[in-house]
């Protein structure tokens, strides 16, 4: 038992205060935070129009602004962090000129929310559309994507 002055604080944790995660598993020990952003941002399992605008909603809580596109990819995050480290995975210029960006070999599917013309912070709204098969581009650090480049239909 600790002596009196060096108790150790008890932890409560309120609901209400907690951020819903949709896969708590992503947020694993030794992962950055913009690997963590890009979890947060660009991945749910779930595609369902209520689901997608939730996750909006949540990427554009307490911001001064709203994200004017954000695209979600519905595959397993094992097949999504496979695109940095796949030998069939191709090597391409990012936009910022850095080399660390690959072209998945396989497509996925996701959903491209693009922000309506009478959105405004607070009340950010979206017009979004699901594609089933897009190849994706992510900037990879250490092996796990930290930056979802862009996408390409697959033709």
């Amino acid at each position: 038992m600790a002596s009196p002055g060096n108790e150790r604080p008890s932890l409560c944790f309120r609901e209400e205060n907690l951020l819903p995660m949709r896969d708590s598993s992503s947020l694993f020990a030794g992962s950055s935070r913009r690997e963590q952003k890009f979890w947060q941002e660009h991945h749910n399992k779930g595609s369902s129009n209520q689901e997608v605008q939730k996750q909006m909603r949540q990427i554009n809580s307490g911001k001064t602004r709203c994200k004017p596109i954000n695209t979600i990819i519905h595959s397993p995050k094992d097949t999504i962090k496979d695109i940095c480290t796949d030998p069939s995975s191709k090597n391409v210029p990012c936009k910022n000129g850095r080399d660390n960006c690959f072209v998945g070999a396989k497509p996925h599917p996701v959903t491209i929310c693009e922000e309506k013309a009478n959105s405004q912070p607070g009340k950010c709204r979206y017009n979004c559309t699901k594609k089933e098969a897009v190849k994706v581009t992510v900037a990879c650090e250490n092996g796990r994507p930290v930056h979802l480049e862009r996408t390409h239909d697959e033709l």
